[in-house]
């Protein structure tokens, strides 16, 4: 067994078992705050990071949402988990989810409530891929969806709650925006700069990655001279 997932793999977590829905729609959770504890007190740093996508309209209005919307008018989050342990070693994992309903059904056109909890519980599952905390309370998940048979929407449902026709915005543009809102330019404008770079520019996808690169090691530059002065 991997070192660090069996540090938590033995652990007590049924006790925090809750059961939620009843007969063919009954479900076992784990909840994040228990999760979250159970990490914090075990490892030194813990850091998680929800995704964020942006869907354009025709309008052209653009929304940053925390989750990524399908075509079919349903949606996923994704959650990425990082661990330090006590040696320094950082380990992470990303898991993604299905904003479901409550008869555990994808939901069309998730509401915030729907969003949030999915979000929580992707933390969760998060936590348990990467330690092995509760891990039993998702065996056999992926056999029961097998089970699901999905209603796919009219499309122009999708294209009326937006106000528009639905686009995807790719995963460069979106990795740059979310770097220029990092707490280490915070002030210095470079959000409102990329923005308009991208709006003016139309760049290339080389050279967007290559701007990247460039703001990362900036960003890295910042965090180490911030660790010698807290020195």
């Amino acid at each position: 067994m991997n070192q660090f997932y069996g540090t938590l793999r033995g652990e007590e977590y049924k006790k925090f078992v809750e059961s939620k829905g009843n007969g063919s729609f009954s479900a076992d959770y784990l909840s994040w705050a228990v999760v979250h504890d159970f990490l914090k007190k075990s490892f030194q740093y813990v850091t998680y990071k929800v995704h964020e996508y942006s869907i354009q309209t025709s309008n052209g209005s653009t929304l940053t949402v925390p989750y990524m919307l399908l075509p079919n008018g349903t949606a996923m989050v994704k959650v990425t988990l990082n661990v330090t342990d006590e040696n320094g070693d950082v380990h992470n994992h990303e898991e993604c989810l299905a904003i479901r309903d409550f008869k555990m059904k994808s939901a069309m056109n998730p509401d915030s409530a729907q969003i949030e909890n999915t979000i929580r519980r992707c933390i969760a599952k998060a936590g348990s891929m990467l330690t092995g905390f509760g891990i039993e309370l998702w065996f056999g998940e992926d056999i029961k969806d097998l089970d699901y048979h999905p209603t796919i929407p009219n499309f122009k449902e999708l294209e009326g709650n937006t106000n528009g026709e639905v686009k995807t915005v790719p995963q460069h543009i979106l990795d740059i925006k979310t770097l220029s809102r990092a707490v280490e330019f915070k002030g210095s404008g470079l959000q409102a700069k990329i923005v308009k770079w991208l709006e003016e520019k139309n760049p290339t996808k080389d050279e967007v990655m290559e701007k990247y690169i460039k703001m990362k090691d900036q960003q890295i530059g910042i965090q180490n001279a911030k660790k010698k002065e807290s020195k």
